[in-house]
């Protein structure tokens, strides 16, 4: 598949300063339903990190509950998350890809940084979209109607033919 992010990329991710609350960041999400990948972004909107479900999950049942499930929590990241309140708190490194990024590699980072969405930066570092799973896998279904799987067996008759070999191994 030689399809570009830029072809696959939509305007729909959520964007808060670092200076955000919390809570704030957590009303978008409920409130955007369509991403929960949240991009901190400084004012004139460049990518400074990215917030994903997974911590934002985790800030929450620290905060709220008070509580953790997870028995490989350091120390230091329960003290952290219980004292967040912004999110440049929680938020992650930069993990982005361009828009002349082919979406294999798009789909190797998803697979790298188990993410289903990842924002899409110009090269100065600027906002300009995500790549979300599902638009990538509509895509997918459209190219592979185009495509015939031939049966794996005319692939080993063809092989037999090439070694000389006329007759099915047994």
């Amino acid at each position: 598949m030689k399809t570009k992010v830029g072809d696959l990329m939509v305007d729909r991710l959520i964007r808060v300063g670092p200076k955000d609350k919390i809570s704030a960041v957590m009303r978008k999400i409920g409130e955007a339903r369509e991403s929960m990948l949240v991009c901190v972004v400084d004012d004139n909107d460049k990518l400074k990190g990215i917030i994903t479900p997974r911590k934002l999950l985790k800030t929450l049942e620290l905060v709220v509950f008070r509580t953790t499930r997870n028995p490989t929590f350091e120390w230091g990241d329960v003290l952290s998350s219980l004292t967040t309140r912004y999110a440049e708190d929680i938020m992650e490194p930069v993990i982005s890809v361009r828009p002349e990024d082919y979406v294999r590699d798009a789909i190797d980072l998803m697979l790298d940084k188990a993410l289903y969405e990842l924002p899409v930066v110009d090269r100065g570092g600027k906002v300009l979209g995500e790549i979300y799973f599902y638009d990538i896998m509509a895509c997918w279904a459209k190219d592979l109607r185009k495509v015939t799987i031939r049966p794996m067996a005319s692939d080993a008759e063809r092989w037999r033919a090439r070694l000389g070999l006329n007759h099915p191994h047994r």
